[in-house]
């Protein structure tokens, strides 16, 4: 396996899902699945309007070439400004079906361990949908036999060249499935920050954002004798405990994180070791809530973060880049949950050395590999991910995967750009890492159980990484 080495060009929002964990491992709690609402399908039928992509002939015989489509809530993100589940799907529907004469999709979205389950099932039973949502990573791994390689068709599309259009860090993951490139990415994302209420931490007696470890643990302090509680954290969430440990660890020796999650290097090193001892100072140090490894992010914290009237009634959170959506002067909340002045900062610098944030793919789209329509089931992907940029870089929320992606021509709230800028800056420097969880399944679920333990104290930092060195040693690249 290769090593992961993160190169983000910033700089471009785009479309994504509004909260993005992976869900490598299995575990239930992802954000991408913060509701339990039905699977919301389009049925859009009217007549297209605009010259498509299909063949002339089967355009000049009046056939009409059916797709299906199927991902998990969000991995749409916040297209031309929709966010509600049904007027996305057929949002999306209605704008390809429009612009592709010889081809009509019908887009189904679910939750996202829904969706996963679905396709076990339907891949068994061959019936398995045309152009599939699929997480870059372990999911991506655990797919790929059963999906079309989509190399050939960008070359013919988009030129030989098509690869250098893309920025390096979009096909990270995408491209350690091997040799062929079974998924193309839609939207990027950079997790491991810090957002925070500064009216709310002003007021409760917190002067300054905490820079280094030792003031977000005197900010804790603070925060939890005014009767507020510190940073909010989804212990009980695989991808929160994913980027929390990956940050610290990115931050404390971003070379050997890279290492030891491509079973390169040694989870017993000192600055793993160190590494499991920060994230076990997140709850021996009171800067997480009490309770936290029972607590899911969305909805359980991040309804204290923000409700559906824009209340906040928490000063700290980690998160991600899809939250600056909340910023968007179109939302019914804006304005109340502005006047909080909502701001974001990345995790504290440890020992001197600057917080990293995670700059990777959150969604990527795969056709099938037994789909009797793949040509038009790659126009699907090939629309969505290079096509209509302008479009989803409008719905603002994310970054793009487009090298040369075009700016938004949507007007940005002050809060908005702040957050951009903050997060941007960041994500193109050399501070990151591109990728949010191993590409073994095994070695996300080793870890997810320590740091488990660590948060619990079952477990000593030692023992965590002498039981990741095992669990390493006990996968085959």
């Amino acid at each position: 396996m290769k090593k992961v080495i993160a190169l983000f060009l910033a700089g471009m929002m785009v479309l994504s899902l509004t909260a993005c964990g992976d869900t490598a491992s299995g575990n239930s709690g992802d954000a991408a699945s913060k509701d339990d609402s039905a699977a919301e399908e389009s049925t859009e039928e009217s007549a297209p309007e605009a010259a498509g992509s299909e063949s002339d002939e089967n355009v000049a015989d009046g056939e009409v070439v059916e797709i299906t489509v199927q991902s998990w809530q969000y991995a749409l993100g916040n297209y031309k400004g929709f966010s509600e589940d049904s007027e996305l799907t057929q949002a999306i529907a209605d704008e390809f079906n429009a612009t592709h004469p010889g081809i009509h999709a019908t887009v189904t979205i679910m939750r996202q361990e829904d969706h996963y389950n679905a396709l076990r099932v339907d891949f068994a039973a061959e019936s398995a949908p045309d152009v599939i949502g699929i997480a870059p990573g372990a999911d991506l791994e655990q797919f790929k036999s059963q999906l079309e390689p989509l190399a050939g068709y960008a070359a013919k599309d988009l030129g030989d060249d098509w690869k250098d259009k893309f920025t390096e860090a979009s096909f990270t993951t995408i491209a350690l499935s091997g040799d062929e490139i079974y998924a193309f990415p839609s939207a990027m994302s950079a997790s491991g920050t810090i957002w925070y209420n500064n009216k709310l931490m002003t007021e409760s007696g917190v002067d300054t954002f905490p820079a280094t470890w030792e003031e977000m643990k005197s900010v804790a302090e603070t925060l939890r004798g005014a009767g507020q509680i510190p940073l909010m954290f989804g212990g009980k969430d695989n991808w929160q405990n994913y980027d929390m440990f990956l940050t610290i660890m990115a931050t404390i020796n971003k070379d050997l994180c890279n290492d030891i999650f491509a079973l390169e290097g040694s989870w017993t090193e000192e600055d793993v070791v160190k590494a499991f001892d920060y994230y076990q100072k997140l709850f021996t140090d009171g800067i997480v809530q009490d309770g936290a490894l029972s607590t899911t992010i969305y909805n359980e914290g991040y309804s204290q973060w923000k409700d559906d009237d824009g209340n906040s009634t928490i000063p700290m959170i980690f998160n991600g880049s899809w939250d600056m959506g909340s910023l968007k002067a179109e939302n019914s909340f804006y304005e109340n949950f502005s006047s909080n002045d909502i701001r974001v900062g990345l995790m504290p610098s440890i020992e001197g050395k600057e917080g990293a944030v995670l700059t990777a793919p959150d969604v990527a789209w795969g056709v099938n590999a037994n789909s009797a329509n793949k040509e038009a089931a790659w126009e699907f992907v090939k629309w969505l991910c290079y096509d209509m940029q302008q479009d989803v870089v409008d719905g603002l929320g994310f970054f793009s995967v487009l090298k040369d992606a075009p700016s938004p021509t949507v007007e940005l709230t002050a809060d908005y750009q702040a957050a951009y800028d903050v997060i941007s800056a960041a994500a193109a420097s050399e501070h990151t890492v591109g990728f949010r969880s191993s590409f073994y399944t095994e070695l996300n679920d080793a870890l997810f159980d320590q740091l488990q333990l660590l948060g619990t104290g079952a477990a000593t930092p030692e023992e965590a990484a002498a039981a990741m060195e095992e669990a390493a040693a006990g996968i085959a690249k």
